[in-house]
């Protein structure tokens, strides 16, 4: 048998569970019989995690949120500290999820144990001081856009560009056909698809946001098929007040709603890309408290909100965010989109094939596994 390690990660979402799933699989391939052990979700347990903390005692999003939950974070930060302490892992991997994940970074270094971040937080965009972070606590990062590799390296940090885990996943679940026949649909029956987001704090934000803009919409395309992907675990108290609406609320087909829809609502984060990926023609949405905002705006140093904009450099995909996100406004644009779908199609699979060229040819995660495994050779073990 070949060597092993022992490996502690965090991913504090689900979308950073997914990739850190990933990778803990393909690290398995390379690395049979090691161990990993952390914070995460379904997909790590699925490759074998043990998995100390659950992602749901960590995800919120912004202060106020914060300010409410911390006991519970200040618990599952104590908990993986002393997992960190007592089992002494060949490295650290951390998943995004920075506010958090920074602290225990400091601590492992601390102990001498290696930090590697995959997928960093976009320090590029905002907060930029925090490359000072990366320079002292980090020991290598894997980054997702090749012009963050140059960004960390001319900041004093070694970066290695893997490609975007996404470009692996451009196609739903199942086929159009499939879909269309599992909801009783005719294949030209307009389908539009509003997701608010996976966190219940998001939702909250964006929903009430969302229907009024579908009650317009229904008004010039009352035909028209309105899905909402119903993320695991959120109450569905929040979708009381819409009962009247036509909404077809959807649990476990995200993928399948959002890459069959000839337009999408899309709170900005990973389902934009992934939805620009697919060629999905959508508008991409979000708002925050005004005190969060306020602070947020003041540190941004991008001029685009949705990641797909951001990878190609130009506003190709509309954002409607914060007093910009109201139901006129995503009921305008929506109508445009659903006026014309050849054409809005045609235009989004063009973005499609523009945007992975971006990102790598695929197979980011055993890339970013074999690095990691190249990488644990060379450090000494704690």
């Amino acid at each position: 048998m070949g060597e092993t390690f022992t490996i502690g990660i965090v991913a504090g979402e689900s979308s950073g569970d997914a990739h850190a799933g990933a990778l803990a699989r393909q690290f398995e391939a390379q690395a049979p019989g090691s161990r990993w052990f952390g914070a995460g979700g379904p997909a790590l347990r699925s490759a074998g995690a043990e998995v100390l903390v659950s992602y749901e005692r960590l995800a919120v999003v912004g202060i106020g949120e914060v300010l409410t939950h911390l006991p519970q974070l200040f618990r599952a930060m104590g908990q993986l500290k002393r997992a960190l302490r007592e089992r002494r892992p060949d490295a650290l991997v951390l998943v995004d999820f920075p506010d958090f994940n920074f602290r225990l970074a400091k601590y492992a270094h601390k102990l001498g144990i290696p930090v590697v971040y995959y997928i960093p937080p976009q320090v590029w965009a905002w907060r930029s001081g925090r490359t000072r972070f990366f320079e002292k606590y980090v020991d290598r990062a894997f980054v997702l856009f090749p012009f963050e590799k140059d960004f960390f390296e001319a900041h004093g940090v070694a970066a290695t560009f893997v490609g975007h885990p996404l470009v692996d996943t451009l196609k739903p679940d199942s086929s159009l056909e499939d879909f269309l026949s599992r909801h009783h649909l005719d294949p030209e029956t307009p389908r539009l698809a509003f997701l608010p987001g996976s966190r219940t704090s998001e939702v909250k934000r964006h929903l009430s946001v969302m229907m009024e803009a579908c009650r317009e919409i229904l008004e010039t395309f009352p035909d028209t098929a309105v899905f909402v992907p119903w993320a695991h675990g959120l109450p569905q108290s929040l979708r009381e007040p819409f009962r009247d609406l036509p909404v077809r609320w959807v649990e476990g087909e995200y993928r399948d709603v959002l890459g069959h829809a000839d337009a999408a609502v899309v709170a900005s984060g990973t389902a934009s890309l992934e939805g620009a990926l697919m060629g999905v023609p959508e508008v991409v949405v979000y708002r925050l408290n005004r005190l969060t905002f306020k602070i947020v705006k003041r540190m941004v140093n991008v001029p685009h909100a949705a990641m797909p904009n951001v990878v190609l450099g130009r506003g190709a995909i509309p954002e409607l965010i914060q007093d910009d996100f109201t139901p006129a406004s995503v009921a305008q644009t929506v109508s445009e989109m659903l006026k014309d779908r050849k054409e809005s199609g045609s235009r989004a699979r063009e973005l499609a094939g523009e945007i992975k060229k971006q990102l790598g040819e695929g197979n980011a995660s055993a890339r970013a596994a074999r690095e990691l495994v190249d990488f644990l050779k060379t450090v000494s073990r704690p």
